[in-house]
């Protein structure tokens, strides 16, 4: 099973000091860490830069969703490699199944 920090689109109570502490026996990632920001993930885009990709994410925290402000955009820089690592972590992180591979000519040929 996989957990995720990003909250419901859903406005959101506020987590209570019981629910942390019954997370926090879980072993899970929340933590009261103030360099961390936790939110809910509302778009994406990518550039292909050549051998390199920008991947740009938009994501809405509490706050913002309740004043209704724009989304925080965050832009990460990656090679192809890194952003395939990355698709093929969340495919199967989500309990998806990755696409099934294109067959090789050889395979094709004796198959």
């Amino acid at each position: 099973m996989v957990t995720s920090p990003f909250t419901s689109m859903a406005r959101a109570r506020p987590m209570t000091d019981h629910a942390r502490a019954r997370m926090a026996g879980r072993g899970s990632i929340l933590q009261d860490d103030a360099s961390e920001r936790f939110g809910v993930l509302v778009g994406w885009t990518s550039q292909d830069l050549g051998s390199r990709m920008m991947l740009s994410v938009q994501t809405h925290e509490r706050d913002t969703w309740a004043h209704k402000d724009a989304p925080a955009v965050t832009r990460i820089m990656m090679t192809k490699s890194q952003a395939a690592v990355l698709a093929n972590y969340l495919i199967r992180a989500s309990g998806s199944t990755p696409p099934p591979r294109k067959r090789g000519w050889l395979a094709s040929l004796f198959g």
